[in-house]
């Protein structure tokens, strides 16, 4: 196909979504099903290239803030149902997500969280005792322990899998991907955004900035700040590993950021690097190996048996409050869908339902006003606590 007839002829789309990852193409599904004709989404690399292929897969919906908490639970009821919905699995299972705290102020901490997510609805989450933490996680270090907050419906999903039953599902309602596809820049004129791509113009109604770690960079292209920050995130898996089941819950220590969860026949492990600078840098310092395996000993020592089978380093998206930034910009007909620090492909089946109905104008479930993107520039945000 030549790239006249892939951009199509002529060039013109209603919706234009940059980045084909989980958010990208959960809102493209989502457009298309509720009606929306004409959606194109175009990337840099290939579908679910970038920071969704490098994640961890933990879908979660113990946040410190009710909107996160709301997302989460409304990610979780999609996925359950995700197979009926698109025709593909998504892989996922609820294996829960344990957090727990080795000092006083994280107890207090959980505790508030806690709270937040009960009044919100999810009455799955509990707090846990000492006893309770060993028995869900035999081998995990309790000694030191205050106590942590369960919630069983949590659990992992694929990152491809979600994502390819959303392109699946998309292309079945009209919806064309382009990958490899770069931009060189964005222009409001007469009415419509066009888009230069090493292919030709695009021009669209409205432009869905789904880019992770390179919204600021599109954000400059379109005139206006999108104030996000890349950071590289690493993740290691070991050879087979007997000292947990494959229903283990995701055990994630809240005061080092320490996490792990099962991965085929041996465990997932990571942890944020406070010493990290931002940077687009996806290769592996595998020196920041020994930080980790220091503090996943301690957490879990039979880790000290465990081999390194392979590691990876993603983005992180990191915005000033660590939410994410969702609707319209200062810049008529050019949306935000990005800002999730680290967290966008287990709020994408939530995200791309809810801002679907956002752009066509349709009720929401609930308001997402506190994700709006003006809301730096007023000064008017809170901090999302529970960012791993």
């Amino acid at each position: 196909m030549s790239p006249r007839a892939e951009l199509g002829h002529p060039a013109g789309v209603e919706v234009l979504i940059i980045g084909a990852g989980a958010l990208g193409c959960s809102l493209a599904y989502n457009l298309a099903a509720k009606g929306q004709a004409n959606v194109l989404v175009i990337d840099r690399g290939a579908v679910g290239e970038g920071s969704t292929g490098r994640c961890a897969g933990g879908v979660r919906q113990q946040w410190s803030t009710e909107v996160n908490v709301r997302i989460g639970m409304r990610s979780v009821e999609i996925l359950k149902g995700f197979e009926a919905l698109t025709g593909q699995t998504a892989d996922f299972k609820q294996i829960g997500y344990l957090l727990v705290a080795p000092d006083d102020e994280a107890m207090t901490d959980l505790r508030r969280n806690l709270a937040v997510q009960q009044a919100a609805g999810l009455r799955d989450a509990v707090e846990v005792d000492v006893a309770e933490i060993g028995r869900l996680v035999p081998g995990l270090r309790t000694d030191d322990l205050r106590g942590g907050t369960f919630c069983p419906t949590d659990g992992t999903a694929g990152p491809s899998e979600l994502t390819q039953g959303y392109v699946h599902a998309a292309r079945k309602h009209g919806v064309r991907i382009i990958e490899g596809l770069d931009i060189s820049g964005l222009e409001h004129r007469q009415g419509a955004w066009r888009v230069t791509t090493g292919r030709g113009e695009i021009r669209a109604d409205r432009v869905v900035c789904c880019a992770g770690a390179w919204s600021g960079r599109i954000g400059e292209m379109a005139g206006i700040e999108v104030p996000v920050t890349p950071y590289r995130r690493h993740i290691f898996v070991t050879k087979p590993f007997d000292h947990i089941t494959r229903q283990t819950p995701m055990t994630v220590d809240v005061r080092t950021s320490f996490y792990l969860h099962p991965e085929g026949d041996g465990v997932l492990l990571g942890m944020t690097d406070p010493a990290e600078p931002p940077s687009f840098r996806t290769d592996v310092d595998w020196d920041f190996l020994d930080h980790l395996v220091q503090h996943a000993t301690e957490r879990f020592p039979a880790l000290e048996e465990a081999e390194i089978m392979t590691g990876w380093a993603g983005l992180y998206e990191v915005t000033p409050d660590h939410q994410a930034i969702i609707g319209e910009s200062q810049r008529p007909g050019f949306w935000l869908c990005c800002g999730f620090s680290g967290h966008g492909f287990m709020q994408a089946p939530a995200v791309g339902d809810l801002c679907s109905d956002m752009m066509l104008g349709n009720r929401l479930a609930f308001s997402l006003e506190a994700l709006r993107p003006s809301r730096f520039a007023e000064g008017d945000y809170v901090r999302e606590r529970a960012v791993i």
